[in-house]
């Protein structure tokens, strides 16, 4: 076989979930692409680091601090456009693994408070525990947004929002016990609209409708 063909297979097997005859269907689709599709493709991966970045505040995806400067009518200080919104609700504050979770309970335009993307899900068999996630920016957003609460006499909901599977359920008794003694905080989960060992990315709008009208 080609030394480069199978060096850019070995490549798209570092992404997750991608096998190698995933990965050879891949570059023959690319080797089936014209020039300047090549091209493109190539450029928007080179610049991925430059013009995409994450939310300083919730990590969601937003403008890198490069695509900033070259764009000073975007949000500030690398915050996404939901950070960035003054109408959304302060009081309540949702923890999502992914990004591609947050995105999912967006498209149902039903929850307008904030996010939280940990970054994955508490898994000693992948060697991912609380010090791999974004856990302690969580609690620090939890001080600063509690202390607003209670300055306007309102309390703060914490909406655990982790995936019904084995690491989900273990990431979301970790934060349940973390913030279990916490003032002001109320702790909820996503209803069971949910099934037991779904992915929030794949669940339809009307199943993710369910979840958060029944969260408790």
């Amino acid at each position: 076989m080609n030394t480069k063909f199978r060096d850019l297979v070995k490549l798209f097997q570092k992404l997750p979930g991608v096998g190698p005859r995933q990965a050879a269907r891949f570059v023959i689709a690319l080797l089936e692409q014209p020039e300047e599709n090549l091209a493109e493709f190539g450029n928007s991966i080179s610049n991925l680091k430059k013009d995409v970045g994450f939310c300083s505040e919730c990590f969601n995806i937003s403008d890198s601090p490069e695509a900033l400067l070259l764009e000073p009518r975007s949000l500030a200080s690398g915050r996404c456009h939901i950070c960035h919104d003054p109408k959304r609700d302060n009081s309540k504050l949702m923890v999502v693994e992914k990004v591609t979770d947050l995105d999912s309970i967006e498209k149902t335009g039903l929850y307008k408070g904030l996010y939280h993307v940990l970054g994955g899900a508490i898994n000693p068999l992948d060697k991912i525990t609380p010090q791999n996630l974004r856990i302690k920016e969580l609690e620090k957003r939890i001080e600063n947004l509690s202390s607003r609460s209670k300055a306007s006499g309102e309390g703060m909901e914490l909406i655990v929002a982790t995936n019904p599977d084995t690491p989900g359920e273990t990431t979301a008794l970790y934060i349940k016990d973390l913030f279990a003694n916490k003032k002001g905080v109320s702790i909820t989960r996503l209803g069971r609209g949910l099934s037991s060992g779904s992915h929030l990315e794949y669940a339809d709008e009307i199943t993710l409708k369910h979840a958060l009208d029944y969260r408790k």
